[in-house]
């Protein structure tokens, strides 16, 4: 048994530094010889947009039953100087009147659409691909800051589509001991400050924010029109971008934007079952790595990195329930790794309570990758959907000038 264990152990150690080495060779190469990069395995040219002004971007919200917080997310928009609009995607609440007494202009659908073929709707309705250049697409419970369509039109370059907010778990003080907003809170940083970074800087990110990006109206003009085959829509829209060559997709790490995240088990299982099997449809649909492109061997990369990090955990798991005496010592060892990195997070986050949560956020990672594989196989039955709609984990009503 402690030869297996030890074989178990080297091989696991070796074949997570042969992908490590990869990755990092990989960026490496690209970071230092982005010229043969772009001629071996991507198209050399995107399309050239004209300059976005602040004047020129509108908010568009679409919006099923969200009476307890559409009225917040509105006021927030507006502070930013952007009109704002609205889609009832026939709610049963007061969404509409909401809306319209924060001062959005909205429209009321009659049967429900969906989120994308009800910003669909209101696009069309309301003129914004002929009105503006640019529209910021957000949550009906996210607040974007002041600064918010500033911040994002500083990273809309040229050659840019799509600049995606950064995200921010709202956490209140009365909901402060709550452990998933805990887990999301850290995810949040995690992912954004290492991945998303990386991603936007070669321009191989595979996901978005969907609750707060902005896309120039050409792009929308494109995809607005179709209906989405995942059960994530921008997850389709951003796999589109980079297949279509419409440009590049960023991160604006100082467009801010306090999103509602699940406070209970059930809503975080089942809110992070519904983002991943979206991945998958859109690794299955687009045929993500059978192409010879920069970001199709980054996703593939990133596929290695998942593989890995779903094996690790039984096999982390056997050694230390295998581990005898040593078990303590595994323990420390396991918990001090992750501990310096949230205690990071505490610090950037300036969330000092974080760190108590260290416990919960490791078993909280533990059912993460059970979520991953449950995700690839609803995806491998299902890999498409008919309309992108489903349900929302419970919100709450929040004022606009709630505080991070």
């Amino acid at each position: 048994m402690g030869l297996m264990r030890e074989v178990f152990l080297i091989s696991t150690i070796t074949l997570g530094g042969i992908v490590l080495f990869l990755i990092v060779a990989a960026f490496g190469y690209g970071f230092l010889r982005p010229e043969r990069v772009t001629r071996h395995g991507e198209r050399p040219e995107f399309p050239r947009y004209r300059p976005v002004a602040p004047d020129e971007v509108a908010i568009m919200i679409a919006c099923r039953n969200g009476a307890a917080t559409i009225a917040g997310a509105v006021r927030a928009a507006r502070a930013t100087g952007a009109r704002v609009y609205v889609v009832s995607d026939a709610s049963t609440d007061a969404t509409a009147r909401e809306a319209a007494e924060a001062g959005a202009e909205v429209l009321e659908l009659t049967e429900n659409v969906g989120k994308p073929a009800a910003l669909h709707a209101g696009y069309v309705r309301f003129g914004l691909g002929t009105a503006y250049r640019a529209v910021a697409i957000l949550d009906d419970d996210v607040l974007v800051a002041p600064d918010f369509v500033t911040a994002a039109l500083a990273h809309l370059t040229e050659r840019v589509a799509i600049v995606v907010g950064h995200n921010v778990t709202w956490w209140p003080p009365e909901r402060r001991w709550n452990p998933w907003l805990a887990k999301r809170a850290y995810s949040y940083w995690n992912y954004q400050a290492v991945v998303r970074r990386i991603q936007s800087h070669f321009n191989v990110m595979n996901c978005i924010s969907g609750s707060n990006s902005i896309y120039r109206t050409e792009l929308l003009d494109v995809l607005l029109p179709q209906q989405p085959p995942y059960i994530v829509d921008d997850t389709y829209w951003v796999l589109e971008t980079h297949r279509r060559g419409l440009g590049r997709v960023v991160y604006a790490p100082r467009a801010t934007a306090l999103l509602q995240d699940p406070t209970n088990g059930r809503d975080w299982y089942k809110q992070n079952l519904r983002w991943l099997w979206g991945t998958f449809q859109g690794i299955i649909g687009h045929r993500v790595g059978r192409r010879n492109t920069r970001f199709d061997y980054a996703y593939v990369l990133l596929m290695a990195h998942w593989l890995l990090y779903v094996l690790g955990a039984p096999l982390t798991l056997w050694l230390l329930a295998t581990a005898g005496p040593g078990l303590g010592t595994g323990l420390l060892l396991l918990l001090a790794g992750q501990g310096l990195w949230v205690a990071l997070a505490a610090w950037r986050l300036r969330r000092p309570r974080l760190l108590l949560f260290l416990p919960t956020i490791v078993l909280a990672d533990l059912l993460y990758r059970v979520i991953l594989v449950h995700a690839l196989v609803k995806a491998i039955r299902q890999p498409t959907v008919d309309r992108c709609v489903w349900a929302s984990p419970t919100r709450f009503a929040v004022p606009a000038t709630t505080d991070a």
